[in-house]
């Protein structure tokens, strides 16, 4: 099992070494601000033993015998640890690229499923030798662990350093974060070109390389589900043509996975808020480590005045969706990821939520994220938290914002404040 694992990891750090070779957007080019921080030394210390995530806490919990995992044949631990974290199952979806640590086994045929909460991450490949955890610890980041797939003895989650070969790089705001890449692969899964840093900014055009993508995504451009030979070639004859569809019982049979679908819009959200969480933790560690970048244009309200960092300017910009790119066709889900998502989180006194969709146009109906309400944007340092504050109180009460906020009609910014002010009790008194 241990020479299993570490030949894994050999294969990730070269599978990381392919990734940083693989073409890469201009429009999404490393700037100056991403480079990496120091986040072994105090006061991030990311190696330390005091950690606040949800696996640490059901690790703790499986220590004191609160709860139990149940191996079960062919899935091994997976359900159960899904349910113990809650995570949905509804929240499936398919990668066959070969870019993560399980790559000997991944393909199209053999596809790495990831499942996701607001907060957690796992991903299983079917007949790897482990299950791959990772959760956002509000003041540290995204923490990696893994659970051995093995019916005797306790099971036990341990830490991952090696994960950070690729997780903690400028694709993931140079912070220990996580990643959705876009590759268009071989037959065969392997890698060959494409994209290491996909967001909601990202043109659907150049999305879900090396994914598998259902749901009715009418003549959406997508590069997803161009898993054979015959695939890859109609789409290099037509590469601006609507996105491939795909049958997963042909492709992959009935029972492999406890689910047959890898959601388009579990997708869009995984893209939108893993980025928004690295976002988050870039701000939080130039805030501890007074690492501040040069201030971004636009004076914020304060005594003495202040002004928003170029960080936490991309932050605001980003929480509010203003680069977000346009569905160029509506988008229905063929699961139940929709039904699930829109059912969490708060309300306002009319029923209204960041965690409505859209998806005729864009991905939601209010455009500022739900991760506002996450323990990773409340924990942000209190100065740097007043800053973000006082930027989206400036863009959302303006008569007249200016570029590129204006993106925003009046309408919608008045309803996002009104949502706000029903469901964040720590508003700072200014806004009520």
């Amino acid at each position: 099992m241990k020479l299993q694992l570490a030949f894994f990891r050999w294969q990730l750090l070269f599978y990381a070494v392919a990734a940083g070779l693989a073409a890469v957007s201009p429009a999404r080019a490393q700037t100056p601000d991403e480079g990496k921080l120091p986040y072994r030394q105090q006061p991030i210390d990311y190696f330390g033993p005091e950690t606040n995530d949800a696996i640490a806490r059901l690790q703790a919990r499986l220590e004191k015998h609160e709860v139990r995992l149940e191996f079960r044949e062919g899935q091994g631990y997976l359900q159960s640890l899904l349910e113990a974290l809650d995570v949905p199952v509804v929240s499936q979806t398919l990668v066959f690229a070969k870019n993560s640590v399980n790559a000997r086994l991944i393909s199209p045929e053999n596809p790495r499923a990831l499942y996701f909460n607001d907060e957690v991450y796992v991903g299983w490949v079917p007949g790897a030798p482990a299950i791959e955890l990772s959760a956002v610890d509000r003041q540290k980041g995204a923490m990696f662990y893994t659970l051995r797939q093995q019916s005797e003895g306790a099971p036990r989650i341990v830490r991952e350093e090696s994960c950070l070969l690729c997780h903690a790089s400028a694709n993931a705001q140079g912070v220990p974060g996580h990643l959705v890449r876009s590759f268009l692969t071989d037959p065969q899964g392997n890698p060959t070109r494409g994209y290491s840093r996909i967001t909601h900014d990202t043109p659907t055009a150049e999305r879900w390389g090396g994914w598998y993508v259902t749901g009715d995504f009418g003549s959406l451009p997508h590069q997803g589900n161009l898993a054979t030979a015959l695939d890859l070639l109609e789409h290099e004859r037509n590469p601006d043509g609507p996105g491939r569809t795909v049958d997963l019982r042909q492709r992959l049979g009935a029972a492999k996975y406890p689910v047959l679908h890898s959601d388009v819009v579990a997708l869009l959200v995984l893209e939108h808020q893993l980025h928004l969480q690295n976002l988050l933790t870039r701000v939080n560690y130039e805030e501890r480590l007074e690492r501040r970048p040069v201030a971004a244009a636009g004076t914020v309200a304060g005594n003495p005045p202040q002004t928003v960092t170029e960080t936490e300017e991309r932050l605001v910009r980003y929480l509010l969706f203003v680069d977000e790119a346009p569905l160029e066709s509506p988008v229905l889900g063929g699961s139940a990821f929709e039904s699930w998502f829109s059912r969490q989180g708060p309300r306002d006194r009319q029923g209204r939520s960041l965690r409505q969709f859209d998806l005729e146009r864009r991905l939601f109906a209010f455009r500022c994220s739900y991760l506002i309400d996450s323990p990773a944007f409340d924990a942000l340092p209190a100065a740097a938290r007043t800053r973000v504050y006082a930027r989206l109180w400036k863009v959302l009460s303006a008569a007249a914002p200016a570029e590129p906020y204006d993106r925003l009609p009046a309408r919608e910014r008045r309803a996002i404040l009104e949502i706000l002010r029903d469901t964040k009790p720590d508003l700072p008194e200014s806004w009520k």
